[in-house]
């Protein structure tokens, strides 16, 4: 999508906004789909936080594992200061 076609298109939705505003009650229709939106959001966003908390619980041991073992290996092949 070239310039030319990006601002014709911003402008049609500055336009198609305008006359949104024009029509009774459509104000607080579109007030309200953002806010669901941002409940669908929040939804999705606590969703994803428990789904993590979850995971390093059950995993917590194997990553406490796997990083013990990778600073054991570093450890060795730290070089010795003189």
């Amino acid at each position: 999508m070239g310039p030319i076609e990006l601002s014709g298109m911003m402008e049609w939705l500055a336009v198609a906004e305008l006359r949104m505003r024009r029509v009774p009650g459509l104000g607080k229709l579109y007030a309200a789909a953002g806010a669901q939106s941002t409940v669908e959001y929040a939804l999705v966003g606590a969703l994803v936080v428990i789904a993590a908390a979850g995971a390093l619980t059950l995993l917590g041991g194997e990553i406490t594992s796997v990083f013990s073992r990778i600073t054991n290996t570093l450890s060795g092949a730290a070089p010795s200061a003189h």
